[in-house]
């Protein structure tokens, strides 16, 4: 059987090329996509297996990468819990009735996943059969902490006050919360898992927004209990975004996920360091800045080769971006990077 090249280095394991995928890389600067989305709204397209299944694979069409990831949001098991979810034009997401008391958090639901959710399931088995052996099939889901901060708030924030507020004036809540999050996403992650996820990826996009003693107190736990819950049925690599600081490296102790996903803010080398001093035996993912793309190309090569070269001294490195792919990033720069990718592969030899 095939290994899946990006398995094997999220494990640690020397690989015969550098994985490869982008996050966001399904979506708006394809034009592909947007002929899809011209007819079907965002949360409509999530829900539909066949279109979402459809979108996951159009990347893999125009590029080599090494995974697909399934199309969806983290906020859709929020629609299960009993929160209506749209996107305003502009706006980003926006969920209603948003949990700023005891009352509200009582209104929500723990729902029955495989038969709520069963849909994104469905997705992931459809663009698995298009897959070849050695691709991998990426499933994931929020971390508790970015899923509640959006159900507080009700949609983005700059400022967090309200989660801030809860987290304060009402820390039962808050806690209470969290659990009911970290419960949820635990079955949702093993729901992806049995319908043919080969690897799950915890998107913690706000974490930054919590002090680093609250981070350690009230964040990490609930996210690694997700990562323990789903590891204890499951022996595939899991890998963790933190968001955008590297101050959460430093609490990490005891993380029990297998790759950190450095944001491209940090420095590559200095956050290989960090986590060899600290005892952290995980390989890495990123970190070029999805920016980079819109540099000339020798440019663009060189912050590519600057990524690979970092990557070298962890104990595995899957090649990414730092954060999502935008909008205006054109295709043919993807192709660029994937080549320089695999001519350091050549030149190098990526197994270490």
């Amino acid at each position: 059987m095939s290994k899946k090249t990006l398995v094997e280095a999220a494990f640690g394991r020397a690989t015969d090329r550098t994985p490869i995928w982008f996050l966001r890389q399904a979506g708006r600067y394809l034009p592909e996509y947007r002929a899809i989305r011209k007819d079907i709204d965002f949360v409509g397209l999530c829900k539909n297996p066949a279109l979402a299944a459809e979108v996951t694979l159009q990347p893999l069409r125009r590029f080599d990468v090494d995974a697909a990831i399934i199309f969806s949001d983290i906020l859709i098991p929020c629609t299960a819990m009993g929160q209506h979810l749209t996107f305003d034009t502009g706006h980003g997401p926006i969920l209603d009735h948003p949990i700023r008391s005891a009352q509200d958090l009582f209104k929500l639901r723990h729902p029955h996943v495989e038969k709520e959710l069963g849909y994104v399931g469905d997705a992931i088995t459809l663009t698995k059969k298009s897959l070849r052996p050695d691709q991998t099939m990426i499933g994931f889901a929020g971390a508790p902490f970015t899923v509640a901060s959006y159900m507080i708030e009700g949609s983005g924030s700059k400022t967090f006050t309200e989660v801030k507020r809860l987290r304060y004036t009402q820390p039962q809540v808050f806690e209470e919360l969290m659990e009911l999050i970290a419960a949820v996403t635990s079955e949702y992650l093993l729901m992806q898992v049995k319908a043919g996820a080969d690897c799950l990826m915890l998107f913690d996009t706000w974490a930054n927004q919590m002090t680093a003693e609250d981070y350690r107190d009230l964040v990490f736990p609930h996210m690694n209990k997700v990562i323990e819950t789903v590891k204890a049925k499951w022996d595939g690599p899991l890998i963790y975004y933190p968001g955008q600081s590297m101050e959460w490296l430093f609490e990490l102790n005891g993380f029990h996920g297998d790759v950190l996903a450095i944001d491209w803010r940090t420095r590559l080398p200095r956050a290989i360091a960090l986590i060899e001093n600290l005892g952290l035996n995980v390989s890495v993912q990123g970190n070029l800045d999805p920016q980079s793309l819109l540099a000339p190309e020798s440019l663009l090569r060189a912050n590519v080769r600057k990524v690979l070269e970092a990557g070298q001294k962890a104990r595995g490195h899957i090649f990414n971006v730092g954060h999502g792919l935008l909008p205006h990033t054109p295709p043919e720069a993807l192709l660029i990077a994937i080549d320089e990718v695999r001519k350091f592969d050549k030149t190098k030899g990526s197994s270490h």
